[in-house]
């Protein structure tokens, strides 16, 4: 179950089920191929005769939901945990739960299960590093901080390591990050290629944080271990746009990739290289997020803001998004959208409850530009 657990740590880019429903169409040749799954689909699919709801069967769906963004198998994967004919306090189980409820956003509910997995087995290092995470993402450092030093001084020193290094980097420092990821590669075991790909992406960005030069080689180990992995790809192209190299980013990104975060991702590129297919994937965005309105589903908080902050200019429609979305998520990426989407709009003063979180969590925030006060 660890790959699942780490999956959990790593998908904070996944968007609610119904918003990846793709348009309903009626072919008129049965011969029609309607979509082409990805590779692995096939041993995924419910065939006649399955035995019963299986932890084996869950974590497959939810494993590879992880890798390609598709919410459509963590829906499957949810169908068949309320069907679970075991106890609700098998810990495999609370696992899985957890990450159905973290990849729908749902921090508390999935806070919920790892405390419940934790009160169950104090020692469960996975746990305590997946709920470490998760407070980060929620911007609760200190209570992040509280499971990382349970990690690094009783329960397990490898995952204390890659804890200490998440709050490191979460905190604004990517040398000390860079330090302790570097000490955790050194000790790696083989034989855990999710763990290994974790470490290498967070000290990927450590360096691309800090401007060193060897970033896009730990992108590039990362992506040796899993070609297709949504985190990893999303990470690389966000850093190769930030360093000025949008058409790198855009041909990094599979063409027709399952996850919208990937397709905003890809249009984000192709926007900043002044590419002539940038229009119609723009459009093709605006066409997604107005079919999940249509249908009452509501697409990532982030995603929407950024589309609407840098692909369509319109700051006064991103900026109440992107406060909304700081309600519940409070990490870089988070705080930066929330800060350019104040500054384009002229609005400073709705950055006060972002001030107030950083006096609170003893954050530093960096300097910005034109358009925001002091912070």
């Amino acid at each position: 179950m660890l790959r699942v657990l780490l999956a959990l740590v790593l998908a904070t880019l996944s968007l609610d089920a119904a918003a990846q429903r793709p348009p309903l169409v009626v072919p008129d040749d049965p011969a029609t191929v309607l979509e082409r799954l990805p590779e692995g689909y096939a041993e995924l699919m419910p065939r006649a005769g399955d035995a019963p709801a299986s932890l084996e069967r869950i974590e497959a769906l939810l494993r590879t939901a992880a890798r390609t963004g598709d919410a459509r198998l963590v829906a499957r994967a949810e169908g068949e945990l309320a069907r679970f004919p075991q106890g609700g306090n098998a810990p495999a189980a609370l696992r899985a739960r957890a990450y159905v409820a973290q990849y729908r956003h749902d921090f508390e509910k999935a806070r919920e299960w790892l405390d419940r997995l934790v009160a169950i087995a104090p020692r469960d290092g996975d746990a305590l590093l997946a709920r470490a995470q998760m407070s980060l993402v929620q911007g609760r450092l200190d209570e992040a901080r509280a499971d990382c030093s349970a990690l690094a001084f009783g329960v397990d020193s490898g995952r204390g390591l890659l804890c200490v290094a998440a709050l490191s980097q979460r905190c604004g420092e990517a040398a000390a990050a860079a330090r302790l990821l570097d000490r955790w590669l050194a000790l790696a075991a083989a034989g855990d290629p999710d763990a290994l790909r974790f470490a290498l992406v967070m000290r990927a960005e450590a360096a691309s944080h800090a401007g060193d030069a060897d970033a896009d080689e730990w992108f590039r180990r990362a992506l040796e271990l899993a070609p297709d992995d949504v985190r990893t790809l999303a990470a690389y192209s966000r850093h190769l746009r930030g360093d000025g190299r949008a058409d790198e980013a855009f041909a990094l990104l599979p063409e027709n990739p399952v996850s919208e975060h990937l397709q905003l991702e890809r249009a984000l590129a192709a926007q900043a290289a002044g590419l002539s297919q940038a229009p119609a994937l723009i459009e093709a965005l605006a066409r997604l997020y107005r079919r999940a309105h249509a249908i009452g589903a509501e697409p990532d908080l982030r995603d929407e803001a950024e589309f609407l902050l840098t692909l369509r200019d319109d700051s006064a429609a991103a900026l109440p998004l992107a406060q909304r979305n700081f309600d519940s998520q409070r990490d870089r990426e988070d705080v930066d959208l929330l800060r350019r989407a104040a500054a384009a709009a002229g609005r400073p003063e709705a950055l006060a409850q972002l001030r107030a979180w950083a006096v609170s969590q003893s954050l530093e925030l960096p300097a910005t530009g034109a358009g925001e006060d002091e912070a």
